[in-house]
């Protein structure tokens, strides 16, 4: 009697658990992007910057290489996915590292419970109908672009691409892959500037060009909706430069216009990134240091067919609110005018100085108080015409 009393205790205390969500099963996250037989959407390159319209990053997360919240970021959940689409988002850029998840070389078999994770993350994001940059980040030693390491950055590439676009091959165009983030030669006097005189920084862009043309190939190859997919490249250490200049190239590709620059830009430099907490004023210098990396990608890419994303940009907190507000009405508005879609690199980092970028409270899902200044430059930048944009600061 003991028995049966005790098992229809456990049986009450169980659906009572499920009632209340402790131990229910998560919500099912399939929706019309991840559907193989749902209509697939068909996106072109002209229609897509007004569709991503602007971007958030998911950062320090599943990029921390050791695991989600390992560099002190609370575990993503769908409920901030939510709110960042409410406050007026509609990309996600969901920076993953995958080296510490896999076998290991040769063939780097990626751990399935990392990829299921994964997927759970960017199904938050496409059940709001947004779109989702899922990429290979912080892997640098795994696709080091070195003519020595040629071969192993090349496999790695090949094999963990291969895997990834299976996984996600019913998935639709909202989902855009990006083939790495800053490949660079860490440890060396080149690793954020380039020497074009100099052999070693030519034949790490050569590297960079052939990890790239292996990323299209075994993307397009994976079938399913990958044939049509729209995929991201990277150039040197991200530069929003160094993507415009040759010995960089882009890969050769059977999809036509498919294909997106990435482009990283914490510009200018002095204001947004650099540490003199003294220069911290937006004003005609900073428009055209805006203006000038953002018009030769036009140039050379948009006005061409190749569609370019700054998918990391931001500007540190100085205790300079307007100039911050200014700044971001100011650059959204230029790279929306020219069909660049801009997306903010959020570190979790609330403070002032080195590497304040965060700006999405993720913990009480709500817009840090000292980063409301650039967020709200950043909307008033998707609707207001370069031509009537106004200074934020009280006028005396």
């Amino acid at each position: 009697m003991k028995k049966l009393f005790a098992l229809i205790l456990a049986l009450v205390m169980a659906a009572s658990l499920v009632a209340c969500g402790g131990e229910a099963e998560p919500e099912s996250l399939e929706n019309v992007h991840n559907d193989p037989n749902a209509a697939a959407s068909d996106i072109s390159l002209d229609d897509l910057p007004e569709l991503m319209k602007i971007g958030w990053n998911l950062g320090n997360a599943l990029d921390a290489p050791e695991g989600e919240t390992s560099w002190h970021q609370p575990v993503t959940t769908k409920e901030m996915i939510d709110k960042i689409h409410e406050l007026g988002f509609n990309t996600v850029r969901i920076p993953t590292s995958w080296g510490l998840h896999t076998s290991g070389a040769p063939d780097y078999t990626i751990d399935g419970e990392w990829m299921d994770r994964v997927e759970e993350v960017v199904n938050y994001a496409l059940s709001n109908d947004m779109f989702v940059i899922l990429n290979s980040h912080h892997d640098n030693d795994f696709y080091y672009p070195t003519k020595e390491h040629e071969a192993e950055s090349v496999n790695y590439i090949e094999k963990i691409w291969t895997q990834i676009a299976d996984r996600f091959k019913d998935y639709d165009q909202h989902l855009i892959f990006q083939s790495m983030n800053e490949p660079r030669l860490t440890g060396t006097n080149y690793e954020w500037w380039v020497d074009y005189n100099n052999a070693q920084c030519r034949e790490a862009i050569e590297v960079i060009n052939a990890c790239n043309q292996k990323f299209v190939d075994v993307v397009r190859a994976a079938g399913g909706r990958n044939e049509s997919r729209f995929l991201l490249l990277s150039s040197y250490c991200g530069s929003p430069y160094y993507s415009l200049e040759e010995p960089f190239k882009l890969p050769e590709d059977k999809a036509e216009k498919k294909l997106l620059i990435s482009v990283h830009a914490y510009t200018p430099y002095d204001l947004a990134m650099g540490t003199d907490m003294s220069i911290r004023n937006f004003d005609q210098s900073s428009k055209n240091s805006i203006d000038d990396f953002l018009n030769k990608h036009y140039e050379k890419f948009v006005s061409k067919g190749v569609g370019v994303i700054v998918d990391e940009m931001g500007i540190i907190n100085k205790n300079n609110p307007y100039d911050r507000q200014d700044w971001g009405t100011y650059y959204i508005a230029k790279a929306k005018s020219l069909g660049i879609v801009c997306c903010w690199w959020d570190n979790g980092s609330n403070g002032t100085g080195e590497e304040s970028y965060g700006l999405f409270d993720r913990t009480n899902l709500e817009i840090y108080p000292g980063s409301k200044a650039p967020y709200d430059g950043m909307m008033a930048g998707l609707t207001t015409p370069l031509d009537e944009i106004k200074s934020s600061r009280p006028q005396d």
